[in-house]
């Protein structure tokens, strides 16, 4: 067989038993090659030179190169030779990285085999040969002038281009206006673009983007956006691939005509129900939203709980301590959009268990701080003696009620002023204790008349939403949550002095544990992690394994790998996500059930009563919404281990 015929490969790696295994693991896999070893970065370079190599296995560590400028100065000479990163054990992170660099793929060394090498090479293959074939297309409908004047031909309104490698975008000024958004005033990006279209057609929308991106054909897509939280807009989008010759850039690029006049005039018989319709927004698709929010916000917190274990300098703790203050504003923020369908729900779930009064103090302070400084507010936190610490009740709920009326004192108050909150107990039984908190500020105050509006928080959504309005929904869901809870909101105010917004609300008192749950286990742990997210198999592995040598994880992507696993090995313990491709937690949970009671917690981002309790009807012995944060996830798991479950 001549050299034509055979993959040429060169691999780069100082160590000659890793390469001498490369080519073990080459020729079991029967893959038809040639393999060029060199050992350091220069004579891989040679060797590229004068062969014509088709792939390269890089070790990012070498005799004369080291790290990703390894990487970065190859890809610099031989853009046109794909790479598959080598990288040393438990340097996934940095694998991670050096495919968003520009690498194919990476492998850990002592974690594949021939099998899954052969895999990588074909793929990393044929994606590099996709990529090239995509840019010779793009390259044909390259003249920018003509780009412009296609847009132009496509609407009349507004056009847009998008970078397919960063998914960053630029806007004309017609976008911004069909939007709601003043001009320039972000640097938007897809994520950015995609969380505006309504819930109902964001998966068409998507897949509409991607068709277009593999395959470079113009589409012509109809579709909704949500402006301002309120208000529909329908739009028609057409959209091509284009590559400009002047950055050398692959760019989507599209054109956005507002038919929400023709829609309305087309449909006269609904012309009264579309405000109503904008916020009936079903509760699947609320649950969606989430789903798809707090996955990567789970993965965020794991990340930066990583992070903070590592040895950092004195600014690159600061730099974590305000990430972790920003992941908690994100997640308060997160809550308020998912809390804004209590303003159109009879219902709203709660979700009881145990938490402490200081650590809801402790993260408010840290989220409000800086808007706090900004205005040179002074913030005091009070809690009167009596007041225990650890009660039973929905926290979440709880602290966005506080983080409303929180953020409502500082918006209101006058520069150099004090905002003060104050938590007391009003009363006591054995099983219930009446708390009252108050939120103090000496801002512009409530004129008398508008109180009453304040708290009719159904009202608003038949009002317009203009600014004033739009300052009053934190404290509708404030209120809203609070009756659900069987609390109750109530104002003081004087104008020009300042108001009070007063909370009371009967939470569970926390009856004396008989036993204390161990922190850490005292023996070999050996836990299964279901999960499909790539990020969140990554960092919450890390973060079990960070939290003692006694633990091993091994990972399952979906729920029917997490069978078959569970079948042949001996685990401690298991980790299920619930919403995954090929079988999800539930059904999976129900095979592992047939043959085996390992206790098993549920990890879910949906954060829902009736998904906790479905959990517990398929044989899970726990559950966790996520985000959540990793001591959360230790004293869990401890507790399951243990038998230490609340009933």
């Amino acid at each position: 067989m001549s050299s034509k015929d055979k993959t040429q490969i060169l691999i780069i790696e100082d160590n000659p038993g890793d390469a001498h295994l490369v080519r073990i693991y080459l020729r079991e896999a029967g893959f038809k090659h040639d393999l060029h070893h060199a050992e350091s970065f220069y004579e891989g370079q040679t060797i590229a030179d004068e062969k014509a190599i088709d792939l390269v296995l890089l070790d990012l560590s070498l005799p004369d190169s080291h790290g990703f400028k390894t990487l970065s100065n190859f890809l610099k000479r031989f853009a046109h030779i794909p790479v598959i990163v080598l990288t040393g054990l438990n340097d996934e992170v940095m694998g991670n990285q050096a495919v968003k660099a520009g690498a194919q793929d990476f492998l850990v060394k002592g974690q594949f085999e021939s099998g899954l090498l052969s895999r990588v090479i074909r793929y990393s293959l044929q994606r590099f040969k996709t990529q090239q074939h995509l840019e010779q297309y793009a390259k044909r409908l390259s003249l920018s002038e003509k780009r412009f004047m296609e847009a132009q031909e496509m609407a009349h309104f507004g056009n847009w281009e998008m970078d397919i490698v960063t998914n960053e975008m630029k806007w004309s000024d017609e976008v911004f206006r069909i939007f709601g958004f003043k001009l320039g005033s972000l640097s938007p990006t897809l994520s950015d673009y995609f969380s505006y279209i309504h819930p109902e057609d964001r998966t068409m929308v998507e897949d509409t983007f991607s068709a277009v991106t593999k395959n470079g054909q113009l589409k012509k897509i109809e579709y909704r956006i949500i402006v301002g939280g309120t208000k529909i807009k329908h739009l028609v989008n057409q959209i091509k691939i284009q590559y400009d010759e002047s950055t050398e850039k692959i760019l989507l690029v599209g054109a956005l005509q507002d038919i929400t006049e023709h829609i309305i005039s087309r449909k006269l018989t609904e012309e009264k129900n579309m405000s109503e319709k904008a916020y009936q927004i079903k509760e699947q698709i609320l649950e969606d939203m989430s789903f798809h929010i707090r996955t990567p916000l789970s993965s965020v917190l794991n990340l930066s709980f990583l992070l903070e274990n590592t040895t950092l300098s004195g600014q690159q703790r600061e730099y974590i301590d305000n990430l972790k203050d920003s992941i908690n504003d994100l997640s308060i923020s997160v809550n308020n959009l998912m809390n804004f369908s209590v303003l159109v729900s009879e219902k709203v779930k709660l979700e009881e268990t145990q938490f402490k009064v200081s650590d809801i103090f402790e993260s408010l302070h840290q989220v409000v701080k800086i808007k706090a400084d900004n205005k040179n507010l002074k913030l005091d936190f009070v809690s009167v003696d009596d007041v225990p610490d650890r009660f039973i009740g929905d926290s979440n709920k709880i602290n966005q009620v506080i983080y409303n009326l929180l953020d409502n004192a500082i918006k209101f108050s006058n520069d150099n002023g004090k905002v003060t909150i104050k938590i007391e107990k009003i009363s006591q039984d054995e099983d219930v204790i009446n708390i009252k908190v108050t939120v103090k500020d000496n801002g512009i105050g409530i004129p008398k008349h508008k109180i009453k509006e304040l708290l009719e928080s159904e009202q608003l959504l038949m009002q317009d939403h203009d600014d004033d309005t739009k300052k009053k929904l934190g404290l509708a869901i404030a209120n809203k949550l609070l009756k659900n809870m069987k609390g109750q909101l109530s104002i003081e105010s004087r104008e020009n002095y300042g108001s009070k917004f007063i909370v009371e609300l009967p939470l569970k008192a926390v009856k004396a544990k008989k036993k204390q749950t161990e922190s850490k286990p005292s023996r070999p742990i050996r836990i299964l992690l279901v999960e499909d997210h790539f990020l969140n198999q990554l960092a919450t592995k890390r973060v079990l394994t960070t939290w003692s040598n006694l633990v091993t994880v091994d990972i399952a992507e979906n729920g029917l790998i997490g069978v078959d696993k569970t079948r042949a090995h001996n685990y401690d313990l298991i980790l299920m996500d619930l919403q995954m491709p090929v079988m999800n937690g539930f059904d999976a949970t129900l095979k592992i059930r047939e043959t085996s009671s390992i206790p098993i917690i549920a990890l879910s981002a949906n954060s829902s009563h009736q998904e906790a309790e479905k959990t517990k009807a398929v044989g899970m012995n726990d559950y966790m919404s996520k985000p959540f944060k990793p001591v959360g996830l230790y004293e869990k798991i401890m507790m399951v281990l243990n038998g230490d479950m609340d009933d």
